[in-house]
């Protein structure tokens, strides 16, 4: 009966702390079904501001409940073009993913002040996506 018990506590204690993973932010590994889904979203998002064709590197992904802050810095192909770098938030629905705004690059931005209207304009977005 005591190695059942310990054996219940155990498994008891795995799931518990697999499920608090899940609701935390996470980046989605290299190749990852959802990392793949999050950047082809990022892409279809570039490619409306005419800029096709580009790689994408990610210094920045972190998910959380169906929703994602992204940075990109785009590159061409060969990576001798380097472009200004990009920073979104993205939401998933119905198992698609979708950019819903990028942040303003303009120099003088007030950061601050953005990532607060921006909080209270998708107040479901789980602050833990955000870059601190």
């Amino acid at each position: 009966m005591k190695n059942y018990l310990t054996t219940a506590s155990l498994v008891t204690t795995v799931l518990l702390s697999g499920c608090a993973s899940v609701n935390t932010a996470h980046t989605p590994p290299d190749g990852s079904a959802e990392r793949n889904a999050i950047l082809q979203a990022t892409q279809r998002a570039l490619a409306r501001q005419g800029r096709k064709n580009l790689v994408l590197v990610v210094p920045y992904l972190k998910v959380h409940n169906g929703w994602a802050w992204i940075q990109v810095n785009p590159q061409s192909a060969n990576g001798t073009q380097h472009y200004e770098p990009q920073s979104g938030l993205l939401q998933e629905k119905t198992n698609k993913w979708t950019l819903l705004e990028w942040m303003p690059a303009e120099e003088g931005t007030d950061y601050k002040k953005y990532f607060k209207n921006l909080k209270a304009k998708y107040p479901s977005a789980p602050p833990d996506i955000f870059p601190q």
